[in-house]
């Protein structure tokens, strides 16, 4: 005799099952560790496809626009405080990781893979830690790169209506922008800017626009990054790059800065996706991929670097981005 099944049962074994299966369809879809960066991604892809594949931690990657890049993540971070979708940060420079860090949107974190990191690379709270080295440069016509070798060529009346850069508030102009105001003083700053002003600099949307405008020789000068006149070079473009001011001023150093977003309840996938990022490991992978041009690790600097403090050029930036936009746009005089 065939035993009796009760449909009540039946009910709730199907009940179970679906609660189940909806449960782990949740878990499996939603990332366990949400990655805000304004590194360009072909950089970050492959850094975080060997995180995934070696721990088996998915990971979600959102980026921004050339123009906006660390400008328009950092606002979302601000927007998002209440109810953080963020869990790491990682900046392509250390001026906003800076400004956040003292707005209170991170967490502490002392990585254990950061212990080899100078001082003036780690925030004195770790709050970030810096990896890899970009570097700011001037891009250059390749019959310019022997007679260029600062920033005040660029206001020189030879090159009048020649001379490029992107708008200070994009990318890491507004950092640079900050960096000249911190060492020159307000007013030698804004003579300086005016001095670009009145050369008939032109303003472009990012720094990647900079080096392809030059390479295309409707520029012979541009300030930009030195990945952005690499990844020109790698296609074919005719242009070289100046490490500026190197028996001056000195030129302006990059850190990429990661940090760990401050949230209620911390995820510990976090912490070693960040053990990840600031590892030897990323740096040289960020050097190889010529997005780095130097490690923060080194003991010493083949390039002389411009001697700043981040965090107060970080605390300067709003102000700075401010007037050297005024001047430049020939809204102040």
């Amino acid at each position: 005799m065939p035993r009796y099944r009760s449909p009540l049962n039946a009910i709730n074994n199907f009940v179970i099952f679906v609660i189940t299966l909806f449960a782990f369809g949740c878990e499996r879809s939603a990332p366990d560790v949400v990655l805000y960066t304004s590194v360009d991604e072909p950089y970050v892809r492959p850094i975080v496809d060997a995180f995934v594949k070696e721990t088996g931690i998915s990971v979600r990657v959102v980026t921004d626009t050339e123009a906006t890049k660390s400008v328009g993540l950092a606002e979302r971070l601000r927007a998002e405080r209440q109810n953080p979708r963020a869990d790491v940060w990682w900046g392509n420079e250390p001026f906003h990781t800076a400004r956040l860090a003292e707005e209170g949107l991170f967490a502490p974190y002392a990585s254990a893979a950061a212990v080899d990191v100078p001082a003036q690379y780690r925030d004195t709270q770790n709050r970030w830690s810096g990896v890899g080295l970009r570097v700011r440069v001037i891009a250059v016509a390749p019959s310019l790169v022997s007679t260029v070798i600062g920033l005040n060529d660029l206001t020189l009346p030879m090159y009048k209506g020649k001379v490029c850069m992107a708008r200070p508030s994009a990318g890491t102009t507004g950092g640079h922008v900050a960096a000249i105001y911190a060492q020159l003083g307000r007013d030698a700053g804004d003579a300086y800017f005016k001095a670009l002003a009145d050369n008939d600099i032109k303003l472009l949307g990012g720094n990647s626009e900079v080096t392809r405008q030059v390479a295309a020789g409707n520029f012979v000068i541009g300030l930009t990054d030195n990945d952005d006149v690499a990844s020109t070079q790698s296609i074919g473009g005719a242009i070289a790059m100046v490490l500026p001011d190197q028996t001056s001023h000195g030129t302006l150093m990059l850190p990429t800065t990661v940090a760990l977003v401050q949230r209620d309840t911390i995820n510990p996938a976090s912490k070693l996706l960040i053990d990840r990022l600031v590892s030897q490991a990323t740096e040289q992978a960020l050097i190889d991929a010529k997005f780095s041009l130097l490690s923060v690790r080194a003991k010493t600097q083949s390039v002389k670097a411009m001697p700043i403090d981040y965090a107060a050029v970080a605390t300067q930036m709003p102000e700075a981005v401010h007037r050297a936009t005024a001047i430049l746009d020939r809204r102040s005089q």
